[in-house]
């Protein structure tokens, strides 16, 4: 838990928000300082309030905050990056979302984590510079779950922790399983262990999208087949540790 003091500042991306009566709205900033934070902004729903422009749903921005009894109070607010070209582009905003969606349902309060405000804020970048939403969400995915301790094992089969090498990796016959937490050997797949037949270009893409930068990802494109197979084995991958799908899932095109 982080000390509270009077005021502070925090660089911030607000991930969620809502109305709070007619002028306030509530917002959930997550910060490179403290971690996932709520706070009200009274009367920023006013027509000339000047909070309103940086506190945009995904917007960036260095935010002044006053501690409250059980909410921070935002008393100042300075634009860093609005995004305009990710909000121009239905997908790549509603991809934007998506990852701000799965940040907040995987992280809990006041639990600071400079690595994952810095994936985000790098992802929500390379998507604003034109990258290809799907590979930049899936090593989001990829990246935020093996932050976070999740994994997926891909060296190994995360059924009977046999050393994927020879045929069981280049082959056709290892697989994935969301309930095993990574890549499965051929045998554990025939055996019914659980898990989906995974072709050699996913396993290989998969790999690539956990260990490249989002600055990297963003000049890259999966080709369509190893995009519709990513697409649902981490569908099922990331629902299998949420307590609930995610709503923006539903919009996305893979």
């Amino acid at each position: 838990m982080v000390r509270r003091t009077r005021q502070y500042q925090v660089s911030a991306v607000v991930i969620r928000q809502h109305p709070l009566g007619e002028a306030d709205r509530t917002v959930v900033l997550y910060t490179r300082e403290r971690g996932k934070l709520s706070a009200i902004a009274k009367g920023v729903n006013k027509p000339r309030s000047k909070f309103a422009a940086g506190l945009q749903l995904l917007c960036h921005a260095r935010i002044q905050l006053a501690a409250g009894r059980s909410l921070e109070v935002v008393t100042q607010v300075q634009p860093l990056d609005i995004y305009y070209h990710l909000r121009e582009d239905w997908a790549r905003y509603t991809h934007a979302c998506y990852i701000a969606e799965l940040l907040d349902a995987l992280t809990d309060e006041q639990a600071p984590d400079p690595a994952c405000f810095d994936l985000l804020l790098a992802t929500l970048q390379a998507l604003n510079r034109g990258g290809e939403c799907a590979t930049l969400v899936r090593g989001f995915e990829l990246k935020l779950l093996a932050h976070l301790g999740y994994g997926p094992e891909l060296n190994a089969c995360a059924s009977c922790g046999a050393h994927l090498s020879g045929q069981e990796v280049t082959g056709s016959r290892a697989g994935f399983s969301a309930a095993q937490g990574g890549v499965v050997c051929g045998r554990c797949l025939r055996a019914r262990r659980g898990g989906v037949p995974l072709s050699k270009a996913a396993r290989r893409a998969m790999g690539d999208l956990m260990q490249l930068p989002p600055q990297e990802l963003a000049g890259r494109r999966l080709r369509a087949a190893v995009r519709q197979e990513l697409a649902q084995v981490m569908r099922a991958f990331v629902d299998y540790h949420l307590a609930r799908p995610l709503r923006s899932a539903s919009f996305l095109c893979d």
